[in-house]
């Protein structure tokens, strides 16, 4: 007797094509693993992750008792497709195959790990439950100290003995990257990248060690955690809304390259995720990567080996133009082979986007003509598009700051903030004593805090005669904003502590190099206690 909130399968109209391969379907849809041991022992039908059931007869008994187990396990039935019995069988193949690996996966992780494997997951886990960015190990002959960065601050989680931190290393090293060393050896350095599953989501982690008096470093940058990671916007990353616009115009420029800068841990790898995702889906974009950290679905992403002279950045970038791309990402500039690759595929119809260690937007034009690019070349209008820097500042928590003139770390500054900022002084804040809510950081994460500058017909004769002073007073009077202007206006927010802007900008004060320095007018501000001492 039929279930009545299930209709009886209508005959299949002789209209209507047969499916026979996964380009009649949505190129997402994929069979649905809850009732693959159900449909393969029928033989005849498939159940999709939409819902659609796709069988050898639509109007076969089965396929009605198929929507009422779907109804009793809370799934929802779908249409019901007609496809050719070797397309079922290959689907079915394909789920069976999915779930040998899952089972693989989950005995090695329960049953075949060694207590160094355990103890590295367990450490990954508390640092993911901590939601720190890197796990530290310090190896040293009698200890080793485990410490967690969190909102770029380091502290101590743990110590463990020695030996143990040893193993635990090696076999992160040995047994858990993505391309495992034949031996770790802690007197060189050495990097990989690693994913692990944790309570069921992949977590990626970038490793790295470097030798150390008594012993060794290592450090675990974690990368992301399932796709919690890879979906940020600009927006959502601290960009502002003209920053987030001329990076958006970057991205549908057909050549070109966008260059991106700023220290290491700035946070250079989630940016250029994000940006990736800016990129339609009918675009081929190739990554460049050492090693590949971000995962992300839509792109070819490949692995470099510096030790390999075959296998570096340049190489695979020389031969990623040969695979017909629209954008090319090459992780890093690190030297003039690489920058000229940069060069011939910007000027070849193709955007590239690339990384470089500097200290300001303007500063990767001394970057690049260093690594031998002339600045002739690099102000060919079919050269640069944009120009990028970015750093990361602590964000106050918002339940436990506290205005600046109750805080007393800032006392003897006071007099200092309101010569800076006057009026708006009433509108900072400080660090607070730390609560629940930041688990008693006293930050609520971090921001970006960023420079962008679209290459324009001025820009492009400031480039060519190396005249960056120029330049950069031409941006100002533009109304350009530099990444110190943006961090004081977090301040003036109340989003972000003074003496955290400092760690970023240097010291917050009236004298200013702009029109020289002005050495009397040291001697004045100290005698009134306006400058730190």
């Amino acid at each position: 007797m039929s279930n009545p909130e299930i209709p009886a399968p209508k005959p299949q109209d002789a209209s209507v094509s047969i499916v026979s391969s996964q380009a009649d379907l949505d190129p997402k849809d994929r069979p649905l693993l809850d009732m693959a041991d159900w449909c393969r022992q029928r033989g005849s039908l498939v159940v999709l992750k939409s819902g659609t059931i796709l069988t050898v007869n639509p109007a076969a008994r089965e396929v009605q008792n198929c929507k009422i187990m779907m109804v009793n396990r809370g799934m929802r039935p779908g249409k019901v497709l007609q496809a050719t019995p070797e397309f079922i069988a290959l689907l079915l193949a394909s789920a069976e195959q999915v779930q040998e690996d899952s089972d693989t996966a989950r005995v090695v992780d329960v049953s075949t790990m060694s207590s160094q494997q355990q103890r590295l997951r367990q450490l990954v886990q508390e640092a993911v439950a901590a939601n720190v960015s890197d796990i530290h190990i310090e190896v040293r002959q009698e200890v080793a100290k485990i410490r967690f960065r969190k909102y770029g601050e380091l502290y101590l989680h743990a110590e463990w003995f020695s030996r143990l931190a040893r193993e635990v290393a090696a076999v992160a090293f040995n047994k858990e990257t993505d391309h495992a060393t034949a031996h770790f050896n802690p007197l060189i350095p050495q990097d990989a990248s690693m994913p692990i599953l944790i309570s069921g989501q992949e977590v990626r982690l970038r490793l790295a060690s470097l030798p150390a008096h008594g012993g060794f470093d290592v450090v675990m940058r974690i990368l992301g955690v399932g796709d919690a990671a890879t979906g940020v916007t600009l927006e959502e990353l601290g960009y502002t809304s003209e920053q987030v616009y001329i990076i958006k115009r970057a991205v549908q420029m057909p050549h070109g390259a966008v260059l991106l800068s700023g220290p290491t841990g700035s946070g250079k790898t989630t940016t250029l995720s994000s940006c990736m995702r800016l990129v339609r889906d009918t675009r081929k974009v190739y990554t460049i990567e050492d090693p590949v950290e971000k995962v992300v679905d839509t792109v070819t992403q490949v692995p470099v080996n510096t030790d390999k002279d075959d296998r570096s950045f340049a190489s695979f970038g020389r031969a990623a133009l040969r695979m017909d791309p629209d954008y090319i990402v090459l992780g890093e500039m690190r030297d003039e082979d690489t920058a000229s690759v940069m060069i011939r595929a910007a000027i070849t119809g193709h955007l590239v986007f690339s990384t470089v260690h500097t200290n300001s937007a303007i500063g990767v034009i001394a970057r690049l003509v260093d690594m031998g690019i002339s600045p002739s070349l690099l102000s060919d209008t079919n050269v640069l598009v944009s120009l990028i820097f970015q750093r990361l500042a602590p964000k106050l928590c918002p339940h436990c700051k506290v205005p600046v003139a109750e805080a007393a770390a800032q006392h003897d500054a006071m007099s200092r903030w309101q010569q800076v900022f006057g009026d708006k002084v009433s509108s900072i804040y400080a660090r607070g004593p730390g609560c629940k809510q930041c688990h008693r950081t006293q930050l609520a994460g971090r921001t970006v805090v960023a420079e962008v500058i679209w290459i324009d017909e001025p820009g492009r004769q400031f480039i060519q005669k190396l005249d960056m002073l120029g330049w950069h007073q031409y941006l100002r009077s533009q109304g350009w904003q530099s990444y110190r202007d943006r961090t004081l206006a977090l301040v003036t927010e109340g989003i972000l502590d003074p003496f955290d802007a400092e760690g970023i900008i240097g010291e917050i004060s009236l004298i200013s190099e702009d029109k020289g320095f002005d050495y009397r007018k040291i001697a004045d501000e100290l005698q009134h206690h306006h400058l730190p001492t």
